[in-house]
């Protein structure tokens, strides 16, 4: 009965900070409040589930099941990011299927040697974790680069026409603000590695610790984790926007932000 009040007053707890932030947007008419909204129910269900999930595929201690699960995360990732890309003149389905087989590559890429030296194995409640944190930052990273690069589309349109009018190439006109696309997209992460330690001690490094790890130890085990997030930060909008602009080309026009 006590933990079950507990839920209750941490929920309650969770919905007022969330409650403040969606009138504060409703009064300064920012326009997110219905994403915030729907975002924070479906979070609160997601980590429910996932929750569950984990608790089974532990007890059937299934490989299959496990990495069904990781394609799953990396299709939803991949969904999340694809509402961030506002450019009507590209196809959906096809940028869709970019998106999906970059962010899972990247993964692979990352997954790979973690599980060669044994820093995590296929075990749910190893690999699933690591993924979910992996796939995360590659999909936040797009989101950003996709924001950002709407953005110096519409600042940069008469200089591209410019440029395009006198016969550079869509990779060359691409290359010009792919610099500023990157050192934005890597801001979050690159803030991170900057303060961990002095500003926020990570979660993982203090669940370490607090299970008897060696001091060195745990530091050691998250900074692995902080530098494959930044490897993903960096490569996967990289791999994303220039087989994108190879594949299909530099288009102009671009939807309004809702």
């Amino acid at each position: 009965m006590v933990v079950k009040t507990d839920i209750i007053k941490f929920v309650v707890l969770s919905y007022t900070f969330v409650l403040f932030v969606i009138l504060f947007d409703r009064k300064m008419e920012i326009g997110l409040w219905k994403e915030l909204a729907v975002n924070s129910i479906l979070s609160l269900i997601q980590l429910i589930g996932i929750g569950a999930i984990l608790i089974f595929l532990l007890k059937a201690n299934s490989a299959i099941m496990t990495l069904a699960i990781i394609v799953v995360m990396i299709f939803n990732a991949s969904w999340i990011a694809l509402s961030r890309f506002r450019l009507k003149s590209y196809d959906r389905k096809k940028i869709f299927c970019l998106i999906f087989a970059t962010i899972f590559l990247v993964t692979i890429v990352v997954v790979g040697p973690l599980l060669i030296t044994g820093f995590i194995t296929l075990k749910p409640t190893k690999i699933i974790p690591m993924c979910g944190i992996i796939v995360a930052g590659g999909m936040r990273a797009l989101s950003l680069s996709f924001n950002f690069y709407r953005t110096r589309l519409k600042d940069m349109e008469d200089f591209i026409v410019s440029l395009a009018a006198i016969g550079a190439s869509d990779m060359k006109i691409f290359s010009i603000i792919f610099r500023e696309i990157l050192r934005n997209a890597t801001i979050p992460m690159r803030d991170m590695m900057r303060a961990a330690g002095i500003v926020h001690i990570p979660g993982i490094m203090v669940g370490l610790l607090m299970a008897g790890t060696f001091p060195l130890r745990a530091a050691v085990i998250q900074f692995t984790v902080l530098s494959s997030m930044l490897f993903e930060y960096a490569l996967v909008p990289t791999m994303f926007m220039l087989l994108w602009i190879k594949m299909f080309g530099l288009k102009l026009d671009t939807e309004e932000v809702t």
